[in-house]
């Protein structure tokens, strides 16, 4: 079944990778042309291996990096499971298979699928929602062999994150990529393109025709992950699943005709203080009476407090009650009791829509759990979702909320006819309130996604964050210096946003800063800023409207907005306050999760000390290393610009881009270690920094902060000027002089 001559050559290859399975076979079937003289030499691939050393590598090119992934993976796979593992994204381009120059067949990668056991996707579709009973099927069938090991399922997704362990170049050396960000966005996974690429792209066509063999089939196709999603959610046939693209609650604004004054004047909506603003802004800008239902001490939503408005507004004011609730905060991850709240809100005749942004990802979603608790309409990013990075909003929604019968978004597919003088539109909903041509590939994929969620468990899935969370807070609970936001006794997904306290400046360091430092220094993907949930950030910032108003001096565009503006007040986006934000997948490994938590504490630790390495720009908020000129270090990657089509094929001008790293390098003095791990070289050179930034650092053409002398204790962050005076054993003399003690701390949890 091999090319090799005889069962010595298979130990000897074997040998060759450790007898590490994956690993041989990834490089077994990507170089066919292997022969025993000419053996390679198997790579060891390191945190902070840059993309350059991994292609220096004998025989490995860009692909086989990209599909390997660390050697430290224990997993034991079969031989049915290696060849799945081992697929390649562009072999399947190829069905044929190809003979190399000694004229023997080559062996070509098992497709993921073959021709016997290919189904399409509305047939799996079909067939999950008529088996009740039988043993859940799935689109991609392998994945059914994981069926009683979820451990081994989650190691599968993860293994199969495209960009996993992908190279990247700090000021501070190569590193490879931890990716912590699944709040803001997904990643794509191989499996779920291999889907795309191989039974949805070839046959692609636009929908709205069944006319011929490909708008069919992408009809069908569309049509399916929308049944599949309305299984996955329990969804009735008194719902309605509509793709939005995005603002998913604008949409539904607009379909309730809230810009109405009559209606207005009958109707009250509900927001927590959870709510991103895309939860407070497309209601506040109706005019609509708007009513903000507060937290317990606990930091849960106040269910006394809710309870009075609703028995006020139905009985008193008489008003047609809406609710549109957080199910689970994307800065804290504290999550709502969605199916109480629903029924209490039911009780007073009110309709309940809720947020789930955050939380669809991680959380069993269901429409119809009893006839009390369901759900009037939910909103969806898909685009959060492990594997859904180009995907739809999505709308799911009772049909008594669609009265309108001229859809929101008119266009193409929504009418049954138009002349000269008259107009019908369609009475179904889904088709109505979806015009023009709809973001198809990202539909199906949601469809996928939602799929794969329910084939891993949504309990697996919660259970899984659970126990992140409290591995987080057995570390971090009680942290002198890491604050985390919120509470740490409530129920809350793994998402964590924290401030990192330095006592000895009585500041803190800038969010900014910590994010390029855990991207510099480990590779680290993470977040900062507000997270577009301003008056909650407030809150657990312990900011009062007066200090907010203030802070909003610095940070506003429109110069009359503000009465009292003072003369010469300069716009200064970096006083704005914020946090870090994170969060720990369900799939990732204990690994990766140990190797997080060692990054931030060392941050914590010792981040101030590299604060003079970097300078900042008042209009951005942005740092960046002193070496580099403008703009941000991490801008200068790759863009489009740099793809050309000389003889005749697409290529990548690497010229300008290796300029810009070569300027952003941080001396080798402060980057001395023997070792290749990350944390060790980052101890490493946070003890013997000082020395280097006394010599070197010169601070005094950094932006002035132009701070008025009123307001110069609202400053809450380190300046590289402070690091640098305490470097030369100065700061004693210089303390009492100009400090000034930190304008805020977060409420106690």
């Amino acid at each position: 079944m091999t090319y090799l001559k005889n069962r010595q050559d298979i130990i000897n290859f074997l040998e060759v990778y450790q007898w590490d399975p994956a690993l041989a076979m990834e490089a077994y079937m990507m170089y066919p042309d292997y022969t025993n003289d000419d053996q390679p030499q198997a790579p060891t691939f390191r945190r902070t291996m840059s993309r350059e050393e991994m292609l220096s590598l004998p025989s490995w090119n860009e692909n086989v990096i990209e599909q390997l992934t660390l050697d430290d993976d224990d997993t034991n796979y079969t031989s049915e499971e290696i060849n799945f593992l081992s697929n390649d994204l562009y072999d399947s381009l190829n069905q044929q298979q190809t003979k190399n120059s000694s004229n023997k067949i080559a062996p070509r990668r098992k497709a993921w699928t073959t021709q016997s056991n290919r189904i399409s996707f509305n047939q799996h579709v079909d067939q999950l929602l008529t088996s009740e009973t039988a043993k859940p099927l799935t689109i991609f069938p392998e994945i059914n062999q994981f069926d009683k090991d979820k451990k081994k399922l989650l190691r599968y997704i993860d293994l199969n994150i495209i960009g996993k362990n992908a190279p990247i170049d700090t000021p501070f050396g190569p590193r490879t990529i931890t990716y912590a960000d699944y709040t803001a966005s997904g990643r794509a996974i191989k499996f779920i393109e291999y889907y795309i690429l191989n039974d949805v792209l070839p046959y692609y066509a636009n929908t709205h025709s069944k006319n011929n063999a490909c708008a069919l089939r992408t009809t069908k196709f569309r049509e399916g992950a929308r049944l599949l999603i309305k299984k996955c959610v329990n969804a009735t046939d008194d719902d309605v699943i509509i793709f939005i693209g995005s603002a998913a609650i604008n949409k539904l604004v607009n379909v309730l005709h809230l810009r109405d004054k009559d209606i207005q004047d009958k109707t009250v909506v509900f927001i927590s203080t959870f709510e991103h603003h895309s939860n407070i802004l497309p209601w506040k800008e109706t005019g609509i009476e708007l009513i903000r239902i507060p937290n317990t001490k606990e930091g849960l939503l106040d269910q006394h407090f809710l309870k009075t408005k609703l028995k006020h507004y139905h009985h008193t004011v008489k008003k047609h009650i809406i609710c549109s609730l957080n199910a689970a905060s994307n800065v804290t991850g504290i999550r709502t009791d969605v199916d109480t709240i629903s029924t209490l809100v039911h009780h007073y005749d009110g309709w309940i829509f809720w947020d789930y942004a955050a939380a669809a990802s991680y959380v069993k979603i269901d429409m119809n759990p009893s006839t009390t608790a369901y759900k009037d309409a939910v909103f969806i990013s898909t685009h959060k979702f492990i594997g859904d990075p180009s995907t739809p909003g999505i709308l799911i929604a009772k049909k008594k909320l669609f009265t309108n019968r001229i859809p929101v978004d008119c266009g193409g597919g929504t009418v049954n006819f138009v002349t000269r003088t008259n107009i019908e539109y369609v009475k179904d909903i889904e088709i109505r309130e979806e015009g023009g041509t709809p973001n198809i590939l990202g539909a199906i994929r949601a469809g996928l996604v939602f799929h794969l969620k329910e084939i891993v468990g949504e309990n697996i899935i919660e259970k899984r964050e659970t126990e992140l969370v409290d591995k987080f807070f057995q570390r971090f609970r009680n942290h002198q210096k890491l604050l985390v936001l919120g509470s740490s006794t409530v129920p809350r997904l793994a998402i964590f946003s924290f401030l990192i306290y330095v006592p000895i400046f009585d500041k803190y360091l800038h969010h900014n800063l910590i994010s390029i430092l855990l991207n510099d220094l480990f590779g680290i993907q993470v977040r900062s800023g507000c997270a577009c949930a301003g008056p909650y950030v407030l809150e657990l910032l312990n900011i009062d409207d007066q200090k907010a108003q203030i802070y909003t001096r610095f940070m506003t565009e429109d110069e009359k907005y503000f009465s009292g503006r003072l003369d010469g007040f300069s716009r200064n986006v970096l006083m704005k306050p914020g946090f870090t934000i994170f969060n720990l997948s369900y799939f990732a490994s204990d690994e990766e999760v140990d190797y997080i938590f060692n990054a931030l504490e060392f941050i914590a630790d010792e981040g101030w000390k590299f604060l003079p390495l970097y300078t900042y720009e008042l209009e951005t908020a942005a740092w960046r290393p002193r070496p580099v000129s403008s703009g941000s270090h991490i801008s200068h990657c790759h863009n489009l610009q740099m793809i050309t089509y000389e003889n005749g094929i697409m290529k990548q001008n690497f010229s300008t881009l290796q300029n810009h790293i070569i300027q952003s390098k941080i001396p080798q003095s402060i980057r001395f270690s023997s070792s290749n791990d990350p944390l060790d070289q980052a101890i490493a050179m946070a003890n013997n920094i000082s020395k280097y930034v006394c010599e070197n650092i010169d601070f005094r053409n950094d932006p002035p902060l132009d701070i008025p002398k009123e307001y110069q204790d609202f400053i809450w962050f380190i300046l590289p000027k402070q690091v640098v005076i305490k470097m030369l054993n100065v700061f004693e003399q210089h303390q009492d002089h100009n400090h000034m003690s930190i304008p805020f701390r977060p409420r106690n949890n």
